[in-house]
């Protein structure tokens, strides 16, 4: 067995068209993926090991998501000196305080969605309670359906697949894109994972969500069964009903997805940033400047 736990315990614009809820689905389960092996040095997992036993054992609800979550899922390893941390936003002082006491050196590094704490310049956990853009909050939900696994011999939560694929559907910059990631989630995982809790986190950005799927169907063609035939059909048939909105005509949700790239959008077109102007997370939590840094 690798040092990551290899066994786990799943636990748990405008008008629409509505749709009844969809019936629960018996769809054949599918092997693990076949598991790369886990290069990271002695001293990058003890320095991620510290981190973990730090919040456990100030009883800080969290989760374990970016490469240790894609290894668990995929069985893909990607060589990272970052651990990425989920929780609430509530417990992000804690943490820190819990880091720090370890001799972590930890810092707000940007207030609408992540906090550092470095065991030194090379090593270091990301501590997210949101997507950068203010829209995938930490909720209560990526606690209570997180995934049992075990990383470098302590038992951690790994975040839900569901929701690691909504936080980075929204990161589509030019030197960045996790459309990857979502695709092997979806070849790993799809057919158990729970497309209804997908759909709704993504109800107000669904577009993004059918973006997403288009790209996987091109990807494996063979596997395109991997994602339900309600979920294609909902995701088209509001498509097929989407008008212009002429009060938004001015408005930019690109910069929701990719702000470097459409950032001349704001600064030189005359569009409004839809950070601004539909995520109040980002509004209320942002740095001054923000909007012209990012």
């Amino acid at each position: 067995m690798s040092d990551t736990d290899t066994q786990t315990a799943e636990r748990g614009s405008g008008p629409q068209p509505q749709r009844a809820t969809p019936p629960i689905e018996q769809r054949p389960s599918k092997a693990p993926p076949p598991m790369q092996a886990d290069q990271r040095p002695p001293i990058e997992r003890g320095a991620h090991l510290l981190a973990l036993s730090a919040l456990k054992n100030a009883e800080i609800p969290f989760v374990v998501a970016g490469a240790y979550a894609l290894h668990l899922y995929t069985g893909i390893y990607r060589d990272t000196k970052d651990l990425d941390l989920f929780l609430k936003r509530e417990h992000v002082e804690r943490a820190m305080e819990a880091l720090s006491a370890m001799s972590f050196q930890t810092k707000m590094h940007d207030p609408v969605w992540i906090a550092k704490a470095y065991a030194s310049d090379e090593y270091f956990a990301d501590l997210i309670f949101s997507s950068g853009n203010g829209i995938a909050v930490v909720d209560d939900l990526w606690i209570d359906r997180a995934t049992a696994g075990i990383v470098h011999g302590l038992p951690i939560l790994v975040a839900p697949p569901e929701d690691i694929i909504w936080s980075k559907s929204f990161v589509c910059e030019r030197e960045r894109f996790d459309g990857t990631d979502i695709n092997h989630l979806i070849l790993a995982r799809g057919k158990q994972m729970d497309w209804n809790h997908l759909m709704m986190r993504f109800q107000p950005h669904w577009e993004v969500l059918l973006a997403h799927l288009t790209f996987y169907r091109f990807a494996y063609p063979g596997q395109r069964d991997h994602v339900p035939q309600w979920v294609w059909e909902e995701l088209l048939e509001r498509a097929r009903h989407q008008q212009n909105e002429p009060e938004k005509k001015k408005l930019c949700r690109g910069m929701i997805i990719a702000q470097g790239q459409y950032r001349v959008d704001v600064e030189h077109w005359g569009y409004a940033d839809a950070r601004m102007e539909e995520v109040p997370t980002f509004r209320d939590h942002r740095a001054p400047d923000d909007t012209k840094k990012k």
